[in-house]
């Protein structure tokens, strides 16, 4: 088994180890069949220039998704690299999945997520990180997909010279507008308070705007943004990680 499907076998047991008391009975603990109603998307955007300063700017990403009646499965993964006249000033990859179980006729879910980051840049190397909790459907129509989420985590940094590990709770919003039947937005943010340090928080935030180019959607244009804030990021590293990019997008 490769490197990428141990840490994605890594994943989908922590999530669905994260917390089962809280699942319904109707979901059991079957996995949706991979053969059956999985959207699959990768994405590739790069960029650079040459000249009085030679530049380039990689971004690479894979999604996954599936739904039906009694739960969702998410996963997103990305890889953004950058390089000035040969040196690395941005190396990182991330993997998130998240799993949620549905009540029928209910706006009512439980869900649970795990992370894994990679940064050549920050105070640490990897962060593992997992949550889960209680979600309420806030809205949901043809045009939009609203949702609040709570619930209880922690994660656990390391590097060579740093370790932390932190028990967390979770407060997210997740919102999706599909504004044409060419145009969508989709919005996440999450913010995490440090139970160990009063006033200490993590927030990760999301913004993905996507254009369909070609019919029946197999190729689009995304431009995404997104923003990581840590409170105990040291004085060597910004509290703030903001990131963009313009990508085609092909959907399998």
């Amino acid at each position: 088994m490769t490197k990428p499907m141990r840490f994605i076998h890594y994943l989908i047991t922590l999530t669905l180890s994260a917390f089962p008391a809280i699942a319904p009975p109707s979901a059991a603990d079957e996995a949706p069949s991979p053969a059956t109603g999985w959207k699959h998307q990768v994405e590739v955007g790069i960029n650079g220039s040459s000249g009085n300063t030679d530049a380039t700017h990689i971004h690479a990403g894979y999604a996954a998704d599936y739904a039906d009646e009694q739960d969702t499965w998410k996963l997103v993964s990305a890889y953004d690299k950058s390089e000035s006249d040969g040196e690395a000033s941005r190396d990182q990859f991330f993997a998130d999945l998240k799993k949620a179980w549905l009540w029928p006729d209910s706006p009512w879910f439980a869900f649970s997520q795990g992370r894994y980051d990679r940064d050549r840049f920050k105070d640490w190397d990897y962060r593992i990180a997992a949550s889960g909790g209680i979600g309420y459907r806030l809205l949901q129509s043809d045009t939009w997909d609203i949702a609040g989420r709570l619930g209880l985590g922690g994660h656990l940094s390391r590097g060579e010279d740093y370790e932390m590990s932190t028990p967390e709770i979770i407060v997210a919003l997740d919102a999706a507008w599909t504004i044409t039947e060419r145009e969508a937005l989709s919005f996440t943010t999450a913010f995490y308070p440090s139970l160990d340090e009063a006033g200490e928080y993590r927030n990760l935030t999301t913004l993905d705007w996507i254009m369909k180019i070609t019919e029946p959607g197999r190729l689009s244009m995304k431009l995404g943004l997104s923003n990581e804030y840590d409170s105990l990021a040291s004085e060597e590293s910004d509290n703030n990680d903001f990131k963009y990019h313009l990508s085609l997008v092909w959907e399998m």
